[in-house]
């Protein structure tokens, strides 16, 4: 053990005893024996540092009663800790050591320790760590929040975060640069669970794809478009659509708002209020229903900080799976189930308020068809990236079957996984017991496979479905198309080649996503290393934070790391080991855990749909060929009234009032949602045209002379059923406002 290394043969017999500091670091069957010596890898300086001392000892070795076991910890030959204890008889020899050291010069730090039993050394360990500031544990965090901002580029922010935070935890560049490779993103990538949760979300990009190439999505746009006759209807329609499309926000922004653009654009809807709906639904609906691609990223986080909490107790006050936990967790998420039902109450009483109302009136107000001011005039046709041909007949079947089948082989994967064969158990015993990496990677791929199937034994014909002929089957592979042939003969509605083509096409799409989630979990194990975690562990549990706060806190941080870094997936990698552990300890309340693990997927969802630099802000922008900052600037106002609704009516009674139950809360919540709506928004169309309470305040402090124009032509509008006035002026000129008016 001299000089900390000792090299040994397989099957060779170590000396006396060995000891691990902090956990037993597994040696292999050739190599070195290395040491550790505590549980993080970096020390804050001028704070007590508790170490555990584990030792492993020898089977032969003996002690008599009144013998002392002591052991010190040593700094540079300057002793930090020393501890003993004194043995008796019936005892067995203590695995674990504790002792609580402070580390006062920052820098490299050496530390060593000895066990000694009986004033006899028999063991020592060394090894060297970085100590500094607690401080200065924020800054890759502060780096990527600050990049984030000011380049919009993700990627670019959590890489540079990594690369510091493994330059403070290794105190070198040049290993800070091997390390953010070799350790942290080679170590994200190559984890077992995220291996599954990456594979999980590939199959569900191609199943994605599949349906959209078989014309299913097209079939549900046309079923959708069958009951948007009105304004209402088709705002209606469009929600409805981002309900059913709930297993991936991407896909729901993309194909529902490329679907929905046109018919609600016939109905004098804004682009901006498309948009919304979009937006406000795809990442919601996305992050409560289990059986979707967050899912197995939610629970794969979740379990990790279940799995670190069980190491420091011996039992659990809440679930050991990460599945129940995530699912427990549902009903506490207030902001994303406050929004699914704000936005069908704003559609059912026709009102608006704040940009959003300026925007509609600006559509409704002259009856344009060029959905106003909001349109994106860079972005003409986004398409989902996999459309059906021409000649694809839309058929909503094509959705329902795997929608259908995914649904049953999870459900049914997850209940068999988690039966232990004693006949006993009840279905929700099975589902707590259950894998939900091998159901959601089993289900999705059997689902993929068994739609492959069933689109290609269909065959299509002028745009219709055909019963196939003999020559029909020489299509089936579709290495060598023939097109100009189908009019005669019934053609594959999806052909091999198409199916393979389109489920690596939906993989692809979904690549930039998965670097993205990557560098999220290096992110969350770099926070772990630099301290950053114990930082915030000092502040809940020594700052005298009542624990009813967590779920408040966790909601607003949450919210800031995401508007700042444009990223709800990375956000929830930074938050989870922060805040997970010191909630566990500090609260000591099941209700108040689930309330806090939910209010950080809440508060990432909220700060994603405020961030202008958000993947969903962006995608449901260009999909529904709406321009970013007119999205943004309408969007905003909705977000912060149902944010401010599920703290006042969610997290804080939550965490407050212990018996307050958790479906008052969402009771309440509908209650001042359908209130504000009423009170605070006003009608689209107006007989008085004023505007909602706020921005008739604004335009009295402020001379706005677009809006007061728009405000007296929507007055003249629906007080006179003859709107030739309106008509002979032009509409450029009918809508001139001052757009800066519009963002203040």
């Amino acid at each position: 053990l001299q000089n900390l290394d000792y090299r040994f043969k397989y099957e060779e017999v170590l000396p006396h005893s060995t000891a691990w500091i902090a956990f037993n670091y597994p040696w292999r069957k050739w190599g070195v024996l290395k040491f550790r010596a505590i549980d993080f890898k970096t020390i804050f300086t001028g704070e007590d540092t508790n170490i555990n001392i584990e030792v492993k000892w020898d089977s032969n070795t003996t002690f008599a009663e009144g013998d002392v076991l002591s052991w010190t910890i040593s700094n540079d030959d300057s002793v930090l800790s020393s501890d003993e204890m004194t043995l008796e008889s019936d005892m067995e020899l203590p695995s674990k050591l504790t002792s609580t050291i402070v580390v006062k010069k920052g820098g490299c730090t050496k530390l060593s320790s000895a066990v000694s039993l009986s004033e006899t050394i028999v063991t020592t360990a060394e090894a060297e760590y970085q100590a500094y500031g607690a401080g200065a544990s924020l800054v890759p965090l502060i780096i990527i929040v600050l990049l984030a901002m000011f380049t919009g580029i993700i990627e670019l922010s959590l890489g540079a975060g990594i690369f510091v935070g493994a330059c403070m935890v290794s105190g070198s560049v040049k290993t800070g640069f091997t390390s953010t490779l070799d350790t942290y993103l080679i170590g994200s990538a190559a984890d077992e669970y995220h291996v599954w949760v990456c594979m999980f979300s590939f199959f569900l990009a191609g199943l994605v794809a599949l349906i959209e190439k078989s014309g299913g999505f097209k079939g549900l746009a046309s079923a959708l478009s069958r009951v948007a006759k009105t304004p209402r209807s088709g705002q209606a329609a469009a929600f409805f659509g981002g309900l059913i499309i709930f297993f991936d926000d991407y896909a729901n922004c993309l194909i529902v708002g490329g679907t929905m653009t046109p018919i609600l654009d016939a109905l004098s809807v804004s682009r901006e209020k498309l948009a919304f709906i979009i937006d406000a639904t795809a990442a919601p609906i996305a992050s409560l229903v289990p059986l979707s691609s967050w899912i197995g990223y939610e629970i794969g986080l979740i379990q990790d900080e279940i799995d670190k909490i069980s190491e420091t107790t011996d039992e659990l006050y809440i679930s050991d799976s990460g599945l129940v936990v995530f699912t427990r967790s549902i009903s506490y998420r207030y902001y994303s189930i406050f929004m699914i039902m704000f936005i069908p109450i704003l559609i059912f009483f026709k009102r608006d308020f704040g940009p959003m109302l300026v925007a509609e009136r600006k559509v409704v107000a002259y009856d344009r068809k060029d959905v106003g001011d909001g349109i994106f005039v860079g972005m003409k046709n986004l398409k989902g990236g996999n459309p059906p041909s021409d000649n694809t007949p839309g058929h909503i079947i094509n959705f329902i079957f795997p929608l259908f089948f995914l649904i049953f082989f999870v459900v049914y994967i997850l209940a068999d996984s988690g039966d232990d064969g004693s006949g006993s158990q009840s279905f929700f015993d099975k589902i707590q017991g259950s894998d939900s990496y091998v159901a959601l990677l089993y289900g999705t791929m059997a689902t993929a496979l068994l739609s492959f199937l069933f689109y290609t034994i269909q065959f299509k014909k002028g745009g219709e479905h055909a019963l196939p002929k003999l020559k029909s089957l020489t299509k089936f592979c579709g290495l060598h198309p023939t097109p100009e042939t189908e009019d005669s003969v019934p053609v594959p509605l999806m052909t091999v080649k198409e199916g393979i083509d389109s489920f690596i096409t939906g993989q692809v799409k979904i690549f930039p996503a998965i670097i993205v989630l990557i560098l999220a979990w290096a992110v969350g194990a770099i926070m772990g290393d630099v301290g950053t975690d114990r930082l915030f562990q000092n502040w809940i549990l020594n700052s005298g934070m009542h624990a009813g706060s967590l779920p408040t806190l966790a909601f607003l941080i949450s919210m800031l790391i995401a508007l700042a870094t444009g990223t709800s997936w990375g956000t929830m990698a930074i938050m989870f080991p922060l805040i997970t552990g010191p909630t566990y300890i500090a609260a000591n309340d099941e209700r108040i855990f689930y309330a806090t693990i939910s209010s950080i997927l809440a508060g990432a969802v909220l700060g994603d749909h405020v961030s202008p630099i958000s993947d969903t802000t962006v995608l449901s922008s260009l999909a529904c060929e709406c321009n970013l900052l007119a999205h943004v600037t309408t969007q905003i106002p909705y977000a912060m009234v149902i944010a401010l609704w599920s703290i006042l009516f969610g997290t804080l009674p939550i965490g407050f009032a212990p018996k307050y139950p958790n479906w008052l809360a969402i009771i309440l919540g509908l209650i001042v949602i359908v209130l504000t709506v009423i009170y605070l928004g006003v009608p689209v169309e107006s007989e008085s045209g004023n505007f909602d309470v706020i921005t008739e305040m604004y335009m009295k402090i402020r001379k706005c002379p677009g809006l007061e124009k728009l405000k007296h032509d929507v007055a003249h509008k629906f007080t006179k059923s003859d709107v030739e006035s309106a008509q002979e002026v032009p509409q450029e000129k009918c809508i001139e406002t001052n757009d800066d008016d519009i963002a203040q």
